[in-house]
């Protein structure tokens, strides 16, 4: 019995631990599913988390390296800028030590130079007065009568100070800006300005301010109050408003082949004669010349040398020898001032 009893709870316990394993098995196995799924639940987030910060991180870096290219270009910008200007600045700097170094060859009077600089440069600090020359000889512009042009002295101190810009005129009309400079000595220690035209004047400014007309006829007005002008076989009339107030007033250079006799003279607004200017006949000129001389157009300019408004008359006043003498006139309000009826003479004085 007892063996038998013994079998059957030997049975009874089989069973019943067969019955035991099965709950164990199932809750291994739902144990499994849920870290399993855990598993995967951490992994989707990880990776998520792990891919929003690569991609932050990369936006970041991407952010970082824009600013820094967009400060180099702007660094870039600003040294370029800068070294333009010092650029120009160091261009300025050689300009100016350029002129001083012309300046200090023109003044051994060793070189001449046709160098052109800048029209804001219009005169030395040394030199405060307007300077006006006349074939590179100085004219006194507040002297209205006939002036004998003057020669500088190299051996003064400020005798560089005419070594400026002048402003050239001829022909009734500018001609070109230049660095005027010393010449060679004429004679003894004088010297004069080279390197301008016929007149030239130390001041930028419109020295010409109305027009200038040259003709080869004379206006109707001119021979109906003057019928000697048919007397001359050669005439030309220069036409302008010399003062501004509206009316053109005239000068003629006539010239008669027959007698070489030949003049020039200013007539008002109203054809009426003022005063003849200068003049020159045949028995004054040299006995040995080959050449007939007579007055022309070459012996009249016309400009504003004090920058008045009003333009002035120069008239070359030819001499036997040595430089000519220059009157000067205006013509102002109906008022002519200076020297008229110069007898001119090539003949040995």
């Amino acid at each position: 019995m007892d063996k038998e009893e013994n079998k059957k709870e030997e049975v009874v316990k089989k069973e019943v631990n067969n019955e035991n394993k099965e709950p164990t098995i199932k809750i291994k196995i739902g144990t499994v599913g849920n870290f399993m799924l855990a598993f995967f639940v951490v992994l989707i987030i990880g990776t998520g988390s792990l891919t929003y910060y690569l991609i932050h991180n990369a936006k970041n870096d991407y952010d970082r390296q824009y600013n820094e290219i967009l400060s180099n270009i702007t660094q870039t910008q600003q040294v370029e800028e800068n070294t333009t200007e010092e650029n120009v600045s160091s261009i300025g700097d050689l300009i100016d030590s350029a002129l001083s170094n012309v300046v200090a060859d023109t003044s051994t009077n060793t070189t001449n130079t046709n160098t052109l600089i800048d029209s804001t440069d219009t005169r030395k600090t040394a030199n405060q007065e307007l300077v006006v020359l006349y074939k590179g000889l100085i004219l006194d512009n507040a002297n209205f009568d006939e002036n004998t042009l003057k020669y500088i002295d190299s051996t003064k101190a400020d005798a560089d100070k005419y070594v400026i810009t002048y402003y050239s005129y001829e022909n009734y009309s500018f001609k070109e800006a230049k660095l005027g400079v010393l010449s060679q000595k004429v004679y003894d220690n004088s010297v004069k300005i080279d390197n301008v035209g016929k007149v030239a004047i130390s001041e930028e400014y419109e020295a010409v301010p109305r027009q200038i007309k040259v003709v080869n006829t004379v206006p109707s007005i001119i021979s109906d109050n003057n019928p000697l002008v048919k007397d001359y076989d050669t005439v030309k009339t220069i036409s302008t408003d010399f003062d501004g107030n509206g009316t053109e007033e005239y000068i003629l250079i006539l010239k008669n082949t027959k007698t070489g006799f030949s003049k020039i003279t200013f007539i008002d607004s109203k054809g009426e004669k003022v005063a003849d200017l200068a003049s020159i006949e045949k028995s004054k000129w040299k006995q040995d010349a080959n050449n007939e001389y007579y007055l022309g157009i070459d012996n009249v300019e016309i400009l504003d040398i004090n920058n008045d408004g009003v333009m002035e008359i120069l008239v070359e006043i030819p001499h036997s020898t040595g430089d000519p003498t220059v009157s000067l006139l205006k013509y102002n309000n109906g008022e002519l001032q200076g020297k008229t009826n110069i007898e001119c003479s090539l003949l040995s004085e």
